[in-house]
């Protein structure tokens, strides 16, 4: 429960750090955390769960370490493995914890930590003392007013950061409340979308849509049960969350504002060109990109290209503004190169198969894997996933459904044997 309510909250206790920049109350949880799991190897091999689904996962960490050979600016890089290395950590750690508990035991600590995200999120709306951006900006720029016009959370940042953690956990507590009429865990589903919608995220309820349809594709000839209660449950949960949605914009009158944007073609305008000028930073590095977690300066004015390869001054690499591209596929590739890049984007990818291929057997599995796709599909459309604290909570989620998903096979197991 310490990690989940660091993880819900990682405040940042220390700033301007060489190499490092900062860290959180979650980074010295986790460093405690890789201690014990050290000394597990005292007792025998740490526990990583399925051996396929462990190795996807450190694909991202291993091709991090070796763009060390190579990077632009290897501070950058040595903070992007530290990041995955803590993902894997955090993922043996909720494995090791949860290892022997029951499935409704796992759900309740998965419905808790949905309520811990949550309720900073509201606290900051309401303008509560000690719950306000933890970001330095002006209290009278755009960027922090957003943060009130929409639900947003006040240390993971913005409404997208708060949805795409969310997004993983609704469908999940909705099918478990539904399978086991479990009407906590299916409050808790209802209240997790409901905080989906209202952070008004038009990428993650477009991957619910997109992910769906995605989804439906996978289970080619297969015939779809039947399951009008499950249909009506989800259904219920969406026209509540629409009505949520309307009840926010009528007493937060800084919504108004922010609707009155979304009808514009501004940003979907600047989507458009930081998806072309990643295209042509891609085209100057294409083999191997510049280095794990290395954002090109977006004007590389006095830039030499030596060789084919283009080399950044110091000035830039520390001071002017760097390209997001708001992709997270396109991110790897100017990390790591199109061919590694294209390794890296396929071995998230795969982690959905991992789940898809056991759905036959267990239903949860495929929950799990529409929740990944929920994921991978808002990627296209936004780069959380290259977010330090974010991608750390990507594998703490993952984590989280892997017990969960194993829990359940070893109930039906038993149940099996009882029976035998």
């Amino acid at each position: 429960m310490l990690v989940l309510i660091a993880a819900a909250m990682p405040v940042r206790v220390a700033h301007s750090l060489p190499v490092i920049n900062s860290f959180s109350v979650l980074d010295i949880l986790l460093v405690a955390v890789a201690a014990t799991l050290f000394l597990d190897l005292a007792f025998g091999a740490v526990d990583t769960g399925p051996r396929d689904l462990f190795r996807l996962l450190c694909v991202p960490l291993v091709i991090s370490v070796l763009s060390l050979v190579w990077s632009h600016d290897r501070a950058a890089t040595v903070r992007a493995v530290i990041v995955y290395a803590e993902g894997l950590i955090i993922y043996v750690f909720v494995l090791r914890e949860l290892s022997g508990l029951g499935p409704d035991r796992i759900v309740s600590y998965i419905k808790r930590y949905a309520y811990l995200l949550i309720i900073p999120a509201v606290l900051l709306v309401l303008h509560v003392p000690g719950f306000q951006p933890e970001v330095p900006y002006k209290h009278s720029s755009g960027a922090y007013l957003t943060y009130f016009t929409r639900l947003s959370h006040p240390v993971l940042g913005g409404s997208n950061n708060l949805a795409s953690i969310l997004a993983f956990f609704a469908p999940i507590l909705l099918y478990w409340g539904h399978a086991r009429s479990d009407r906590r865990a299916t409050n808790a589903g209802f209240v997790t979308l409901l905080a989906i919608f209202l952070t008004l995220s038009r990428g993650i309820l477009l991957s619910f849509v997109l992910a769906g349809l995605v989804y439906a594709l996978t289970l080619g000839r297969q015939k779809a049960r039947s399951d009008s209660g499950l249909r009506a449950r989800v259904f219920a949960a969406a026209a509540v969350a629409t009505i949520g949605i309307g009840v926010f914009y009528s007493v937060n009158p800084a919504t108004h504002q922010f609707f009155a944007g979304r009808f514009s073609l501004t940003n979907v305008q600047s989507r458009f060109e930081l998806v072309s000028l990643s295209f042509t930073k891609i085209g100057a590095s294409p083999f191997l990109g510049y280095g794990s977690g290395v954002e090109p300066p977006l004007a590389p004015t006095g830039a030499e290209v030596v060789d084919g390869k283009l080399h950044l001054p110091n000035s830039y690499i520390q001071g002017t503004p760097k390209l997001d591209s708001h992709n997270a596929y396109l991110q790897q590739a100017l990390y790591f190169g199109l061919p590694l890049g294209l390794l890296v984007s396929l071995a998230l990818w795969g982690t959905v198969g991992f789940f898809l291929s056991r759905r036959r057997t267990a239903a949860l599995a495929g929950v799990i894997a529409y929740t990944l796709l929920v994921q991978l599909v808002s990627f296209l459309f936004e780069a959380s996933y290259e977010g330090t604290v974010l991608r750390v909570l990507f594998y703490l989620s993952v984590g989280l459904a892997v017990a969960l998903l194993r829990s359940t096979d070893d109930e039906r197991s038993r149940s099996l044997g009882a029976l035998a």
